[in-house]
């Protein structure tokens, strides 16, 4: 088996989703992690949280970057504050670097090797491609936890916080999977697991339960939904969905019938491989027991 050369792009410290995918990352054997970029609001807080995960993994080698805490193109931002700091302590730093830097150097280190998973806002992966172009040549595909095609939600988190960089990600001729709010929101972290991962009684186990129990004070919900750890895994296992290509863009105006941030039928040929299926039980168990185990 050959690893699979990972780029991560998160918002991580809003849901607590985020570190579970990087926790699946860390504890897959199926990927070989580069780089970890980071974006939104607060992005040096963000950052540290990253950080936090990979030097509690052992993983230090692994380069965290905080990359836009902006938007593409320059509209207020919108985000869910940070609800994980208290993991933190005065020797977790904000680590050094550009993100934005950091994906292109990343990608252009291993051109036609790497595949971006994105499971925050897209606006790190809309600047990276538009500063550097070349990057549509390089990258071997591109994952992103995003959108809501036929979901009763029309509007999806990642998607809202920057419709503008959404639509010019969708638009870019690279290969590309969507995992949208369709499938994940099926896929749980169910809390007959908790007890296992208490019980693990490792630093890496802890520290995610830790951020699991922040994160259930701030919302007062109690079972994770795994909206970014699906887009991980499928990385690695596309198997676990079912993929249809489709021809979707995003709106970026409002109209009559449309929403900023709606997930809308495009003109032209295929742009995206969506997945429309999920197998909820392989899926679910594949996590936890990668998440409650040290690899």
């Amino acid at each position: 088996m050959v690893p699979v050369k990972t780029v991560l792009d998160t918002d991580i410290g809003t849901d607590v989703d985020d570190a579970l995918a990087l926790a699946l990352a860390l504890n897959s054997p199926e990927i070989e992690l580069l780089a970890i970029t980071v974006v939104s609001t607060e992005v040096k807080l963000r950052s540290r949280l990253a950080a936090k995960v990979v030097k509690t993994w052992g993983c230090g080698d692994i380069s965290v970057a905080a990359g836009r805490p902006d938007t593409f193109d320059g509209r207020t931002v919108f985000a869910n504050p940070v609800n994980q700091q208290a993991v933190l302590t005065a020797d977790d730093p904000a680590p050094p670097g550009n993100g934005i830097d950091l994906m292109i150097e990343a990608i252009q280190s291993h051109p036609g090797e790497v595949t971006l998973v994105s499971i925050g806002q897209l606006t790190n992966v809309a600047a990276a491609f538009n500063q550097a172009p070349e990057l549509t040549e390089q990258v071997q595909r591109l994952v992103m936890m995003a959108g809501a095609v036929e979901h009763e939600r029309k509007i999806e988190y990642n998607v809202r916080c920057d419709p503008a960089a959404a639509a010019y990600v969708f638009d870019l001729p690279v290969e590309k999977i969507l995992i949208p709010l369709d499938v994940t929101t099926r896929c749980k972290y169910r809390e007959q697991y908790h007890a296992e991962l208490v019980s693990a009684k490792a630093k890496h186990s802890a520290l995610i339960w830790e951020m699991i129990q922040a994160w259930q004070q701030a919302t007062g919900r109690s079972e994770p939904i795994l909206h970014d750890p699906l887009a991980v895994a499928v990385s690695f296992m596309p198997e676990l969905v079912t993929l249809e290509p489709m021809c979707l863009t995003v709106a970026t105006e409002p109209s009559e019938t449309t929403e900023i941030g709606q997930i809308i039928p495009g003109n032209g040929q295929p742009n995206l491989q969506v997945a429309t299926d999920v197998d909820v039980e392989r899926f679910e168990s594949l996590f936890a027991e990668r998440l409650s185990t040290r690899g």
